[in-house]
This record gives C-alpha cells, sequence and structure tokens, in this order.
C-alpha cells in the first residue's frame, strides 16, 4: 500500500497525503463565543506526538515507566482500548524538550513508528503485540540527539522508510513485513527531522530526502572545498536529494540551501519544483528538478532569507503556500508566500493579528485551523491568500506549554494536544 492510497481518515504525520490537506466538508464556518464542543480529553505522555486516526481509533506514541508503548483510543469516547509497551531506552541531553515526539503511520495491519530514542517499531493491530523493532542509533553507530528523534515512517508498497540521519547512513529503506533491511542511503548531512516519502519527479518516482548542515568556510591554500564534514567547524554540509527506490543511491542533489537544524520536509510542487524551509535564519529555496541526459540536474529558482518555517509544514493554497514564520530568531507570524517568491502578507504586519508562535496548523473545507504553540489558543482562519480574516478563536490547551505537536482531523473530530493532555474537539 502506498502512502496515497490512504483514505478519508489521518492515518500518518500530516494526514492523508503528508501535506496538512484534509478533503472533510461540512465544518462550522464560526464558533460560539465558549468555543466549539469539546467531545473529551486525556492524560496523555509527556512530549509532541502527533495521534494518527484510522478506522474510528486514535493510535499515539507514548511511555509507560521506562518503556515505550502504543496507545489505541476510541476516536468517539477517549478511552483506551488497548496499549503495547515495549524496551526503548535512551535518555535525552536536553530535559527541557525531553518527552514523545513522532507519529505513528498505520495500515489495515499494522503501525509502524519511532521512538524519540530511536526505536523503530512494528506493532500488530489484531495482536497488539509488537512484530519486529530496532534501535535506529545502535545499528547506524548514531548519538541521540539533545531533541531527539523524529520520524514518521513512509510506506511504499512492500518498502517502509525511515531516517536513522547517522553519520554514514542517511535514510534507510526496511522490508514491511520482516523488518529486514533492503538498503541504506549514503549520509545527507547532519541530524535532521526530516522523513524521506516518495515523489515523482521528471516522470520517475524517487525518495525525497534531506540533511542538516551548515557551509564550509572557505578554502584556505587554493584548497578545493570539502562535501564533508569541515576541519574548522566539524559541520556537515546539508544535502536535499533524490535518492534511488531500489538501492537508495544518489540520483540527484541540492547544497545550496542549509539549515542548522532542518525540521520541515520539502514540499513539492507541481512542475517538478521543490520549496524547502527551515528556521536558524536558513530562509526558503525553490529548486526545479530537469532531466540532464540519462540523469537528473537541479535548477535553483530563487532563495528567500526572509520567509522560513522552523518547525510546521507549510501548506499550499492555489499559488500561494502558508508558513508558519516563526523561529528562535524571527517572528513574523503567519506568512501567505507566492510560489513565485513573492511575500503576499504576514499577520506581523497585521494589527491584532495572532503570531500563532510555532504552533500546527491544518487545512480543511476552505478553511485554515491553527494553534498557538504559547497561548493555546485555536483559530479559525479563512484560507484566503487576499489578506488575513479571521472567524474565530477560543481558548483551547494550556498557556506557555510548547504544543507543538501536529493536529489530526477525522469525521468532524479535531485532535488537539499539549504537552501532557489530548482533547477531541468538534468542529462541524
Amino acid at each position: 500500500m502506498t502512502a496515497s492510497a490512504f483514505g478519508a481518515d489521518w492515518p500518518q504525520f500530516c494526514g492523508p497525503q503528508r501535506n496538512n490537506i484534509s478533503t472533510e466538508t461540512g465544518l462550522a464556518d464560526s464558533w460560539p463565543d465558549a468555543g466549539p464542543n469539546v467531545l473529551w480529553k486525556t492524560s496523555v505522555s509527556s512530549g509532541y506526538s502527533s495521534p494518527a486516526i484510522k478506522d474510528g481509533k486514535v493510535y499515539l506514541i507514548g511511555r509507560a515507566g521506562g518503556d515505550g508503548a502504543l496507545r489505541c483510543l476510541d476516536l468517539a469516547s477517549g478511552a483506551e482500548l488497548w496499549k503495547c509497551t515495549f524496551s526503548d531506552p535512551g535518555e535525552m541531553k536536553n530535559k527541557k524538550y525531553e518527552g514523545t515526539r513522532g507519529t505513528p503511520t498505520i495500515t489495515d495491519t499494522a503501525a509502524y513508528f519511532v521512538t524519540g530514542g530511536g526505536t523503530f517499531v512494528c506493532v500488530d493491530l489484531q495482536s497488539h503485540e509488537v512484530v519486529w523493532k530496532h534501535n535506529l542509533l545502535k545499528d547506524y553507530n548514531g548519538e541521540l540527539n539533545q531533541f531527539g528523534v523524529a520520524q514518521a515512517p513512509f510506506i511504499y508498497g512492500d518498502m517502509v522508510l525511515v531516517a536513522p540521519n547517522s553519520k554514514e547512513v542517511s535514510v534507510a529503506a526496511y522490508d514491511i513485513k520482516s523488518g529486514e533491511r533492503l538498503w541504506v542511503s549514503p549520509c545527507l548531512g547532519g541530524h535532521a527531522f526530516i522523513t524521506p516519502q516518495v515523489t515523482e519527479l521528471c516522470g520517475q518516482e524517487m525518495v525525497l530526502a534531506g540533511g542538516s548542515g551548515k557551509k564550509a568556510p572557505k578554502p584556505r591554500g587554493g584548497r578545493p572545498p570539502k562535501d564533508e564534514a569541515s576541519e574548522d567547524t566539524g559541520a556537515l554540509l546539508g544535502h536535499v536529494a533524490g535518492l534511488s527506490l531500489k538501492d537508495g543511491s544518489i540520483l540527484w542533489d541540492y547544497t545550496g540551501w542549509q539549515c542548522n537544524i532542518a525540521i520541515p520536509n520539502p514540499t513539492v510542487i507541481d512542475g517538478d519544483r521543490i520549496f524547502i524551509t527551515g528556521g536558524y535564519d536558513a530562509g526558503s529555496a525553490m529548486i526545479q528538478i530537469v532531466k540532464d541526459g540519462d540523469g537528473f540536474a537541479v535548477k535553483e529558482l530563487y532563495k528567500d532569507a526572509e520567509v522560513g518555517a522552523q518547525v510546521q509544514q507549510p501548506i499550499r493554497v492555489g499559488d500561494h503556500l502558508f508558513i508558519g514564520g516563526n523561529s528562535n530568531s524571527r517572528t513574523d507570524g503567519l506568512i501567505c508566500f507566492g510560489l513565485d517568491g513573492k511575500l503576499a502578507w504576514r499577520t506581523k504586519d497585521i494589527d491584532g493579528a495572532p503570531n500563532f508562535e510555532r504552533g500546527p496548523f491544518i487545512l480543511a473545507d476552505g478553511k485554515l485551523i491553527l494553534l498557538d504553540g504559547k497561548s493555546g489558543q485555536l483559530y479559525l482562519v479563512a484560507a484566503d491568500v487576499s489578506g488575513y480574516k479571521q472567524l474565530a478563536s477560543a481558548d483551547m490547551v494550556k498557556a506557555n506549554n510548547m504544543a507543538w505537536a501536529p493536529l489530526a482531523l477525522s469525521d468532524g473530530k479535531l485532535l488537539v494536544r499539549d504537552w501532557d493532555t489530548l482533547k477531541c474537539v468538534d468542529l462541524k
């Protein structure tokens, strides 16, 4: 089963097509003064893990003592239906951000997910038991990053893809049933939170992946630049690359954009274009993949140093992108940005408009649903590229709680969480 074959549920990271867009209609255009109805709420393991929804069930990565866990809840009531626990060693160095992360990928028969400690797990949905698991850090000589591991496995046919992001290997492909490793890719840079995914470019299906990096200092004494660790800084060049589905070899790569900590996945645009964005002053870039003989070449269309998303995925609406333009160094709010590289508007420049911090947002029924990651307020905004048009807002989760976990929507029910509480909200 390919990821694009998933139905109207929200069975994986960022929804059916991994673009944070729902096909649901009939959602309310306004909310009561008290906000939309909260159908239920429940305590969850602290962290940023976002839920997946399939066939009326909610799947969420959690912790149980010192072990990892996969919880299954009833979407209608929030009641726990079952839980699978397993050994999940590892302790994050940065205690401020410790906790769960990652989103399960759910098929008809199994759940595939990676914990914050790098444990890659397949759980059978009938027996509720682990079918196979790997430790990505141990298997690829990796170290636990201060922010942990955040991956959302991508399924393509009989293959499941993840990114170990070690100094030797960036992407690994496994057999979906046995868990046997099929191939690995070369290193594409430093530790990143980008999950590899399959897309079609120039008429060929390939894996789109990327790594973090900084450009090495200019060479001294006439030495040619190196595409590896700088002797002065130890920094790796980050690559955005297309990989062969057969063996993980590099079909094309681009190093013209560098991000110290790459988080949002590259966004594929028609015309074989790819929009790349990040925080940490990385800005954004638009590239185009073109045929070059029997291979491929990369054409850089533009860069923009002023527009960048640190955490959340951009969402395309027509010939524009909605981008969460907040980071450690910028507070630009929600940005509407043309595919041609021209800024349409941003809430930073609009009196009284929210900032949204680094909270998640999705598109459904012509409306953006946004959670302010700092204030905890939920917003309903018209997906109008001509200007910011707020339709409703309501207090939803605890303030100052780093509410950055992606949202999930199914059957008009929005799942939204803060650090330790998951809520189900009726948006119809």
